[in-house]
């Protein structure tokens, strides 16, 4: 099947599957997820299904299916930030209104994938969309992916169907992001790899994130400073939580990614005082209380609301330190 392709996701399979069988997929679908929980690998493969002329379901091996998947079909186009085939702004998103009337060219439907839609301000645009949403043509298909449900107005969620996306567990993960990194190598030797689970486990079997922390990219030198901060927390020591924090004063997007990392180890943390797993974190939480990891939770939750905004990143760096030490010492 189709959907095989990704781990976890049951009920979410389940009823995609029977939609696409009986014809019914819906004109729009969002996907709610963290980055790094399979919702664009997720709008592949849902943009396959729908372009599939062989079975409503997605047959997973015509060219239209095989195209799809690998970004070429001319019916499936992608909007994001930045990168991908188009750029997610009002302009673009009004050109897509001007041109709904066009047909598919070869598939069944024609697909727009409104990528990341991650803060408020991006939400907004897709007001520009609504009229089409509301009464679209039968051929046209909408898939949006989100962080975040809440960053969506009312009246855009009302007419989609909304799947929330599920994380396999962290030993699934830990095999998948072996075979990713490995080419499927000596893939179920590698998966019982100490390293990868242990990663697999900070990241609740978040897939995307555990690729990462096991490559040399410049999200995992955000997580290594995610954990950092969190020894340096937990360990009160004030001036290294300033300095870790001192290195996102000229990067915008690196904050937002530091957040949300932390967001992931604080909850790894709370998660282990009852559910140990990991020998380090599990020795880490004992230092914290659960009250402590809940207001520090919330205090990364309050400031990622507010990171949307233009903001002076220095000052909120520095309100950002003086929030989470409190937290911890008072």
């Amino acid at each position: 099947m189709l959907l095989d392709a990704l781990l976890s996701n049951e009920q979410n399979k389940a009823a995609l599957v029977r939609l696409g069988a009986d014809g019914r997929l819906p004109h729009a679908i969002i996907l709610e997820g963290e980055r790094g929980s399979g919702r664009f690998t997720l709008a592949r493969l849902i943009s396959a299904m729908a372009v599939c002329r062989r079975s409503g379901a997605g047959c997973g091996e015509c060219p239209d299916c095989k195209m799809a998947l690998e970004g070429q079909h001319p019916d499936v186009e992608v909007f994001a930030k930045s990168g991908g085939q188009g750029t997610l702004t009002i302009k673009s998103l009004r050109t897509i209104n001007q041109s709904v009337a066009t047909p598919p060219n070869q598939g069944r439907r024609r697909v727009v994938i409104l990528r990341d839609i991650q803060d408020i301000a991006q939400a907004r645009t897709l007001n520009t969309l609504l009229k089409v949403i509301e009464e679209p043509p039968e051929y046209l298909m909408f898939i949006i992916t989100v962080d975040n449900r809440e960053n969506l107005l009312p009246t855009i969620l009302s007419r989609c169907l909304l799947l929330r996306m599920e994380l396999p567990s962290p030993e699934e993960c830990a095999g998948r992001v072996q075979e990713l990194l490995k080419g499927g190598a000596d893939a179920q030797e590698a998966g019982r790899s100490e390293e990868a689970l242990r990663m697999a486990r900070l990241c609740g079997g978040n897939i995307g994130r555990t690729a990462q922390l096991l490559s040399d990219t410049p999200e995992a030198r955000v997580m290594a400073d995610a954990l950092a901060l969190s020894k340096a927390l937990i360990g009160h020591e004030r001036y290294a939580v300033l300095r870790l924090l001192q290195r996102y004063e000229r990067d915008r997007v690196g904050y937002r990614e530091l957040l949300c990392d932390l967001r992931v180890v604080f909850s790894q943390l709370v998660e282990q005082k009852y559910q140990p797993q990991d020998e380090e974190l599990s020795a880490l939480s004992q230092r914290l209380t659960a009250l402590q990891g809940i207001k520090i939770l919330d205090i990364i939750d309050d400031m990622s609301r507010t990171g949307q905004f233009n903001l002076n990143l220095p000052l909120t760096l520095t309100r950002l330190g003086a929030r989470l030490t409190g937290a911890v010492l008072g």
